[in-house]
């Protein structure tokens, strides 16, 4: 654990042009992002009151924070975290009481499991890295996360693991122990040395190891010394084991235990005022340390590195049954301590302070101010388990949600602005009950819709949430993003489920001049699995069914064919300028060997054949009387002919065939029907 409290933090330089009249303006993106660029202010004028003209840059900087989370390794702590996460707001639904307490502490040690396991492969990282800007970033990234492990520790003991009977200490060495290593890695070179007592560094590492309240490793140690065998010695050694440690298996109460644990102390204060170790001044001070001497506390201030670790060793051998209501009291002895002795507090310090003053608003604000630069992950996954703890007050702040939901939309902002980890954003957003639901709305209505793949994400977020406005804005996006791209199968298919009735119906009229054009269907696949959606218009239904006809006619079922071709015709399903094509469909059926369409089927075609060719000649009429109606320019010709043809020539020679094949029809249907009685 590094013993620096405060994080340097690098300016960052935008290379954008410095001119006169120039100033910098920016937009916002989407969440953490800015989109910052360099314009002009309003130009001068010259002599003839003329602004004067000046060059325009274009270059825009994306500028984004709260990017620390977004690398390959801390990635990790973002995915696996958001799992605790929501499986724990599950939890805080179905269990109450102890249940719910023992879950919420559960969640609060894998929380801290994540954290480790990420850290130790940061560490693992940078050791391979040969990049020295590289190392710097991946160690800049575990000072972080250490400092977040530290912090979270701390507040896991004070305010959701909280120990029987008030013990606190025994936490609190644990977690020092755990922060702070430097012993421990010294004790294991001195161990290595053929005579442990001779390598300069091991009166040093038993004092580190003491101060931590390890005691068996320092006994090891002592056991090493050349000297172990004479009576200062083995007195240190029996005054180390009778120790009183705190166990909560043991039934021993508090009272109890401080009771022997004063005996304890008197016992060693009773030796060492006998000069027992006068002989050896090292062990002297250990004997020191271990009556709870405030002078040799001050002497090797400098072997706790911090003030939070001298509290601890200062309790750990004064006042070992400290009650957690008075630690902020001790704490500020050893802060000032600190700043006496020359050493600057800094803003980790601040937060840990206000922890051990139990001022929970305060570590949350400080530490928003402290590391929200770098991610909200912290504050907001602490303060979800705080509050459902019931350690922070629900009170709704000036902008309509409490303090837990503020953190969490702030955390899921950044998220949301990431390529790909803005679908865990949404997670945290619908655990925000006042501000998520409409924040979700606005992000989704920014995402880019980079493929079709993330639409369909988008999508079907948009399903489970009943978001119908954002998902029908989605499907109309991507309908006219496939449109532009010639893509009109996808187009019709977003569209249809957007049931945006113009754009399908503008679709599906280019569908069927395409036909027209071709004499073919493309995207045959989707036009045969249109469905109940076909009814969503009417072009669109006639599509789906002039689609059906052709698959019938193609299977050989000329019966059905001819049955739907009909009902298109008779029941007004197919545009009027379309009526042409499906009359012409009918000539093969009026060609087969056997008798498709019978008698009352043929006057039906008929009757439809008759009403088109009145209306063809009545548009021709008019066509003609307004264009000799219509002043002629001089030198210029109008083609009566070319403005009023409707049809081409092939199709009325088509036209006429038709009519010659549906009276030869007729009368083969009549003799098949046998329907004309003998004289």
């Amino acid at each position: 654990m590094a013993s620096s409290s405060e994080r340097e933090v690098d300016n960052i330089s935008l290379p954008l042009p410095t001119r006169e009249h120039a100033t910098l303006r920016s937009v916002w993106g989407l969440g953490n992002q800015l989109f910052v660029y360099a314009a002009n202010r309003d130009p001068p004028r010259q002599s003839d009151g003329r602004p004067s003209a000046r060059p325009q840059t274009t270059d825009i900087l994306d500028v984004r924070w709260n990017a620390d989370m977004y690398g390959p390794v801390t990635r990790k702590l973002v995915n696996e975290s958001h799992s605790v996460f929501v499986m724990l707001q599950g939890q805080v639904t179905s269990h109450t009481g102890s249940a719910l307490y023992s879950q919420l502490k559960k969640a609060s040690r894998k929380y801290r499991s994540v954290l480790k396991a990420c850290t130790l492969e940061l560490q693992a990282v940078e050791s391979c890295e040969e990049n020295a800007e590289k190392r710097s970033y991946y160690d800049d990234q575990i000072q972080l996360l250490e400092i977040v492990q530290l912090i979270w520790s701390l507040c896991e003991i004070l305010f959701i693991d909280i120990s029987p009977g008030e013990m606190v200490l025994t936490q609190l060495l644990n977690w020092i122990q755990s922060h702070f290593s430097y012993g421990r890695q010294l004790a294991e070179e001195v161990i290595k040395e053929e005579q442990a007592d001779t390598h300069p560094a091991y009166w040093q590492a038993v004092y580190r190891l003491l101060l931590q309240g390890d005691v068996d490793r320092v006994r090891k140690l002592l056991s090493l010394h050349t000297c172990n065998q004479t009576q200062p010695f083995a007195s240190v050694d029996e005054l180390l084991k009778k120790m009183p440690q705190w166990r909560t298996t043991h039934a021993m109460s508090l009272a109890e235990f401080d009771l022997k644990w004063r005996h304890w102390r008197e016992e060693c204060m009773r030796r060492y005022e006998e000069g027992q170790f006068t002989a050896f001044s090292q062990l002297e001070v250990v004997v020191q340390i271990l009556c709870g001497d405030m002078l040799v506390f001050s002497e090797h201030r400098d072997l706790c590195e911090t003030w939070y670790h001298l509290l601890i060793s200062r309790l750990l051998f004064q006042h070992p049954t400290v009650r957690p209501t008075d630690l902020s009291l001790y704490a500020q002895e050893c802060m000032e301590e600190f700043r006496r002795a020359g050493q600057r507090m800094g803003d980790l310090d601040n937060i840990l302070l206000a922890a051990f003053e139990f001022d929970l608003h305060q570590v949350v604000k400080d530490s928003s101010t402290y590391l929200s630069g770098h991610s909200w992950w912290f504050v907001a996954h602490l303060t979800d388990i705080l509050h459902h703890c019931g350690q922070i007050d629900s009170q709704k702040l000036a902008f309509g949600s409490n303090l837990r939901e503020y953190l969490l939309l702030q955390y899921a902002s950044g998220l949301m602005s990431h390529h790909s980890l803005w679908q865990v954003g949404v997670d945290y957003l619908d655990f925000c009950p006042v501000l998520g639901r409409e924040h979700l709305k606005l992000f989704i209505e920014s995402l880019p819709l980079d493929s079709e793949r993330k639409a369909n994400k988008l999508l079907h977020i948009c399903q489970e949430r009943d978001l119908s406005e954002q998902a029908q804005s989605i499907c109309k996006v991507m309908g006219m993003r496939c449109t532009d791209d010639g893509r009109l199968g996808s187009a019709l298919s977003w569209f249809l489920r957007s049931k945006d009735v113009p754009a399908a119906t503008r679709l599906t009229e280019r569908f069927l001049q395409e036909y027209k054009e071709h004499g073919r269907f493309s995207h045959v696949d989707l036009l045969d699995h249109l469905g109940p959606t076909m009814l969503l218009t009417k072009q669109l239904t006639f599509l789906g069914k002039y689609r059906e006809f052709h698959r019938l006619y193609q299977e050989k079922d000329l019966q059905a064919a001819a049955s739907l071709l009909l009902a298109l015709l008779a029941e007004r399903v197919a545009p009027r300028d379309f009526w042409v094509t499906l009359l012409m469909d009918a000539l093969p059926l009026l060609e087969t060997p056997q008798v498709v369409l019978g008698t009352q089927q043929t006057y039906e075609l008929m009757h439809c054949l008759e009403e088109l060719t009145l209306e063809l000649q009545k548009h021709s009429t008019n066509a003609a009387t307004n264009i000799g109606a219509r002043p002629k320019s001089p030198g210029v010709r109008v083609s009566a002919t070319a403005s009023t043809q409707l049809i081409s020539e092939s199709d009325l020679e088509k036209l006429k065939f038709l009519r010659l094949a549906l009276a030869r029809n007729l009368s083969r249907a009549i003799l098949h029907e046998g329907t004309i009685a003998p004289a």
